[in-house]
């Protein structure tokens, strides 16, 4: 199994250019449009089984939607009353009963219930493992390249530009997704004599590596403060930076920086609350500072939810200090 990371329109046009090869089955598409909804599933399904050229047909698509527990009196039904299951399952056992060797899925999981979203991951990669078929599929989800043992692949902007193992790829992301998807910031940076730089900011690292680098930084990984002298603050590398966005992500209060002097700070990704009252990797400030309420990351934002949300807007401006032990920096090549 081969997974498809990045951009919605990238990933789709790698999977469609896979499905134009020798026995490859086309990824199975709702049709959408004008009265679509109103379309016999069954009329669709023998539409796909013929474009597919399967040649079992009626008796392949029977033993894929047992298959995927799928009820036989769903094919007598309109395509606009099925839920987000139905269609996901319907999708992949059609996929499935085409009889290929390979089988493409546009986003196959999408939309669906996290409970069937993991059965039916598990189920197709039981049955791909127990057959040896294969399947190239995108997703924007990480749990879903959870079943691409085989591999996952990084496009962005209609480019490879990262091909290995899920931890390879979020745990060394080359491109904004895979980023995004494992909480980190992402840099280009050059080491050179045992230091580390990002472009012209203060901030710098040790580092046992040369040359041309990515490096990545935690969205816990940066002490923030609407005071400058701080006494959370350890280190002379503190900037000021204005925050220019806000952003709920999971359980999660975001904000996006962008520092006021590029020669001194970086923009950044930070979590500025948890409201699963997880610490994460924030540092503990010191006991003479603001104690750290229920969900409070950065003490000196605020001692509450609500003191956050009165002082941070889009346009504070705050400080911040990087912890530079958590620079996690990788060769380019």
């Amino acid at each position: 199994m081969l997974g498809l990371m990045g951009s919605t329109d990238s990933t789709t046009e790698v999977v469609l250019s896979v499905a134009a090869l020798t026995d490859v089955a086309p990824p199975p598409q709702i049709p959408t449009g004008y009265r679509s909804g109103r379309l016999r599933v069954r009329k669709w399904v023998r539409s796909y089984l013929r474009n597919a050229d399967a040649g079992s047909g009626e008796a392949a698509l029977a033993q894929a939607c047992a298959e995927f527990g799928i009820r036989p009196e769903i094919l007598s039904r309109r395509i606009g009353e099925l839920d987000s299951s139905e269609i996901a399952k319907l999708t992949v056992a059609l996929a499935w009963a085409s009889g290929s060797k390979w089988l493409t899925l546009i986003d196959p999981f999408a939309s669906v219930p996290g409970h069937v979203r993991t059965g039916l991951r598990n189920r197709l990669a039981d049955l791909v493992a127990a057959e040896s078929r294969g399947v190239v599929f995108s997703s924007n989800t990480l749990t879903d390249f959870t079943v691409a043992d085989a591999g996952v692949a990084n496009i962005e902007k209609g480019e490879l530009v990262a091909l290995g193992t899920l931890e390879q790829v979020v745990t060394e992301p080359r491109g904004s997704l895979p980023a995004e998807l494992s909480g980190v910031n992402v840099y280009s940076g050059l080491a050179r004599r045992g230091w580390l730089s990002i472009g012209h900011s203060a901030v710098k690292a040790r580092t046992e590596l040369d040359g041309k680098v990515f490096v990545t930084l935690g969205w816990r990984s940066a002490l923030l403060s609407l005071d400058e002298h701080d006494e959370a603050f350890t280190s002379a590398t503190v900037f000021e930076a204005i925050v220019i966005g806000l952003r709920d992500r999971g359980s999660c209060i975001q904000a996006k920086l962008s520092p006021v002097d590029t020669e001194m700070g970086l923009a950044l990704d930070v979590d500025l609350a948890d409201l699963a009252g997880v610490d994460g990797a924030v540092r503990t400030a010191p006991e003479s500072s603001s104690p750290r309420g229920f969900g409070v990351l950065h003490p000196g934002l605020g001692a509450s939810i609500s003191d956050l949300r009165a002082n941070v807007k889009v346009g504070t401006h705050v400080f911040a200090e990087v912890d530079t032990s958590q620079l996690h920096a990788y060769s380019v090549e």
